[in-house]
């Protein structure tokens, strides 16, 4: 036993081995250069922009199909699977920084409100003056050529850039850690008293399998894998083959309906990629994803046809009308605050635990002690709050402000833990409910523009490094990966990631000119901040009374169908798709969600659960076969001068 022992402990040590980390930081810089390059450059698929991480998922197919076995030939070993989980917990979360998680929304934003601003919109009289100099760049000429491009042969002025590069790399570090120190007290109760299925980790631990004398995993050797791999992969040829050669017929699989008087329009458009793994998900998730989203398109559309709006669409939670954004808010709300809740016995003896009032909870297993991620949150907000502070907004409402923001984070990393959504964002984002709550009017002039600067990291929330590491504990939980090696792993992921990912972008910006270059920073983005700011300073409000009312209305309903859902075990509808309103990423999968609950309902009706079983290397081949697919255009197209988009 003690032998066995030993032997379990040294399998986890070198599942966090040094080679697989420096493996795993040459695929984070390459997740970085590829995603940069591709999509501001290529304009093609955003791989690494959702809590899918295709990049990801990418690159660790061709690791466990090529790479992986050319090792094992050549060298009598390669990575065993705890190297591999090791790997792909650092690109997933590495996956989370470069794109819309954060850092190229933000280099176009340092400048940005500078080179749009003109005599009509009045920036430089309304913002300007309220911004901080130490936020953000404010030499003309820098400002100008990152949009323009600089001269040929002419550097970047680093000089200009290190301060406010400094100063926020180190603020979403500290949010970073804040978020970590988080998900180690609510791992063991999402995993071990919940049980969350965690559908995002379920085909990277099928690639990381391995079986004795074999040099791929059992996955790889299914015809099954391969039948769904081909589909999604001969559309997507078929339709990179049409750029490039008119006379090759394209293949249109989306379709569109108009309701209610073409009020609304439902977007049916099956991406491959959310069959797949909507498939993992249980029959009540997935239906309830797909009812709520329906719903809200026949609420957003009534609303249309008569006429009838609570206010403008809110930034980030469109195509949804304001009062179906705040209802999902407020199903939001009450879902973390509910399962904080059900958490309280938890909570409680991880609090005792960090304090040392002597209680039974084991913390080896975690990535940091409880104690240090107590003292983490605390301080780590602290700081946060005092930075938030600096940039323009009271104590009051930057605490407020950051609360809302960890609320928002843990509630979105528990849906994609629990519906395994590859896309997603917050039905309302954090700085718009905030003046929705506390009125623009009492935030004032300074306050607004605070929390528009604070827009790249809260608000377009289509992926962040919590939900990322939350399906990363999973993989590391299932594989038994030494949690304390692997947290400075994560770690060194997150640094290498922001810092290489800076560069690229300025780098390219400079190159190319921004407002040359693809991506949604470089354009809409401080353009929609900056008008979202001049409205709500010209328009000042006490606060939004009807959207305060609907987020009531919204928990209300929530906490009702939780009731439902509890007392009546064969509910068929879970309310987790309440809270996910009708942003612009749940109006394109709801349909593919739908054909994946369709499809599987008839597998378990007809077939039982022997026949899903078996059928589910099929629906992960879509998977594979789907990012493999754009992956490889991806490439194609950086050679070839076409540009091809096949995810979201």
């Amino acid at each position: 036993m003690a032998g066995d022992s030993l032997a379990n402990k040294d399998s986890t040590q070198r599942g966090v081995s040094r080679r697989a980390v420096c493996l795993g930081l040459l695929c984070c810089l390459a997740i970085v250069f590829g995603e940069a390059y591709g999509v501001l450059v290529v304009r093609g698929s955003a791989m690494a922009a959702d809590y899918s991480a295709g990049a990801a998922v990418f690159l660790f197919f061709l690791i466990t199909l090529l790479i992986n076995p050319l090792a094992r030939l050549l060298t009598g070993t390669g990575l065993r699977s705890g190297e591999l989980a090791t790997v792909y917990i650092m690109m997933i979360v590495a996956s989370a920084i470069p794109s819309w998680g954060f850092v190229m929304n933000l280099i176009p934003f340092l400048g940005g409100l500078f080179y749009y601003a003109t005599p009509e919109n009045d920036w430089a009289n309304v913002i300007h003056p309220h911004l901080s100099a130490w936020m953000v760049i404010q030499d003309q000429e820098a400002i100008w050529k990152l949009f323009e491009g600089a001269e040929r042969g002419e550097s970047v002025p680093w000089s200009i850039w290190h301060k406010p590069m400094l100063l926020w790399g180190l603020f979403v570090m500290n949010i970073y850690f804040v978020t970590l120190c988080i998900l180690v007290i609510l791992r063991k109760q999402w995993m071990e008293h919940e049980r969350l299925i965690f559908p995002l980790s379920i085909l990277p631990l099928e690639l990381s399998a391995r079986e004795e004398g074999k040099s791929l995993p059992p996955l790889l050797r299914n015809y099954l894998t391969w039948i769904g791999f081909s589909i999604p992969l001969l559309i997507n040829s078929v339709n990179g083959l049409h750029a490039y050669f008119n006379f090759v017929p394209s293949i249109n699989i989306d379709s569109y309906i108009g309701i209610i008087r073409n009020s609304i329009t439902l977007q049916l458009e099956p991406h491959f990629e959310v069959i797949g793994l909507s498939y993992l998900l249980s029959l009540d998730v997935s239906f309830g994803v797909w009812l709520f989203a329906f719903l809200a398109n026949v609420h957003t559309g009534i609303e249309r046809a008569m006429g009838w709006s609570i206010g403008p669409g809110q930034p980030y939670s469109m195509p949804a009308s304001a009062s179906v954004a705040h209802l999902a808010q407020g199903a939001m709300l009450f879902l973390v605050l509910s399962s904080l809740w059900s958490a309280r016995h938890h909570l409680k003896d991880v609090l005792h635990k960090a304090i040392g009032r002597g209680t039974e909870i084991d913390d080896s297993n975690e990535m940091v002690s409880y104690r240090t991620a107590v003292i983490g949150i605390v301080l780590g907000s602290i700081l946060a709050v005092f930075w938030l502070a600096q940039t323009g907004l009271n104590l009051a409402s930057a605490f407020f402000y950051f609360s809302l923001c960890l609320v928002t984070f843990i509630g979105l990393a528990r849906v994609i833990s629990q519906a395994g959504l590859a896309y997603g964002v917050s039905p309302v984002a954090p700085p718009v409910f905030t003046v929705n709550v506390l009125g623009s009017s009492s935030l004032g002039s300074d306050g607004l523009t605070a929390l528009g600067l604070n827009f790249p990291w809260s608000a377009d929330l289509r992926t962040f490094v919590m939900a990322s590491a939350a399906t990363g504990l999973k993989i590391a939980e299932v594989t038994r990966l030494e949690a304390r090696r692997l947290f400075w792993a994560i770690m060194a992921a997150i640094v290498v990631t922001l810092v290489a990912a800076f560069w690229a972008i300025t780098t390219l910006a400079y190159k190319y000119g921004g407002i040359n270059l693809g991506g949604w920073g470089f354009g809409g983005l401080t353009q929609l901040t900056g008008n979202w700011i001049v409205n709500n300073i010209a328009t000042p409000e006490e606060f939004y009374g009807w959207h305060l009312a609907y987020t009531g209305i919204g928990s209300t309903f929530m906490a009702l169908l939780t009731y439902i859902k509890a007392r009546f075990v064969g509910f068929p509808v879970h309310p987790v798709g309440l809270a996910l309103g009708l942003t612009y990423p749940i109006s394109r999968i709801w349909f593919s969600v739908f054909i994946a609950w369709l499809l599987k309902a008839m597998i378990l009706k007809y077939g039982g659960a022997r026949a899903y079983r078996t059928l589910r290397p099929f629906f992960l081949g879509l998977v594979l076969g789907a990012f493999g697919s754009a992956g490889g255009w991806l490439i194609i197209d950086a050679f070839g001068g076409m540009s091809n988009w096949f995810t979201l």
